[in-house]
């Protein structure tokens, strides 16, 4: 039997992760924004593509994964415990937002700066640019959601 204190450790340590490309994320991104420079641009965006596939979207699963074991090694059960079923709710809306929104935007703006010319760019940037932006919104506030109900569990 796997301690408690490791689930613990490691929910934490994937919690920390994706909140880190969160951070990665939105530098990268205000930085990618603020160059004229395409090629330039096309790099910054291709940091965000990567941390947000490998490092995001990994460590938002595992997150979700430790978390319901650590739920469950502290005691509490999906079928009595609304708590634990509200912060399920909470990482699937995240797991969607990521999945749906914020990678298909990311991967498809970087494809857009590679193959732009200097000028003013391809039309639909800024249309993507904002989807991106508005989805990885939406995950920094999901995270702030999950993070509010990690500290404040209740029980049924």
């Amino acid at each position: 039997m796997i301690p408690i204190g490791l689930w613990r450790l490691l929910h934490l340590f994937f919690a920390f992760s994706f909140v880190g490309t969160l951070v990665v994320a939105d530098w990268n991104g205000r930085a990618a924004r603020a160059t004229k420079d395409w090629p330039q641009r096309a790099l910054l965006l291709d940091i965000v593509a990567r941390a947000s596939s490998i490092g995001g979207l990994g460590s938002l699963l595992a997150l979700g994964v430790l978390g319901n074991l650590l739920a469950v090694g502290s005691g509490y059960r999906m079928a009595t415990d609304t708590w634990l079923r509200a912060v399920n709710g909470v990482w699937l809306i995240t797991v969607l937002v990521m999945a749906l929104v914020t990678l298909p935007a990311i991967v498809r703006l970087t494809a857009l700066a590679r193959a732009a010319t200097p000028g003013d760019g391809p039309p639909e940037y800024a249309r993507l640019l904002g989807r991106w932006r508005v989805g990885n919104v939406a995950l920094s506030l999901l995270y702030l959601a999950l993070l509010v109900l990690m500290v404040f569990r209740w029980r049924s």
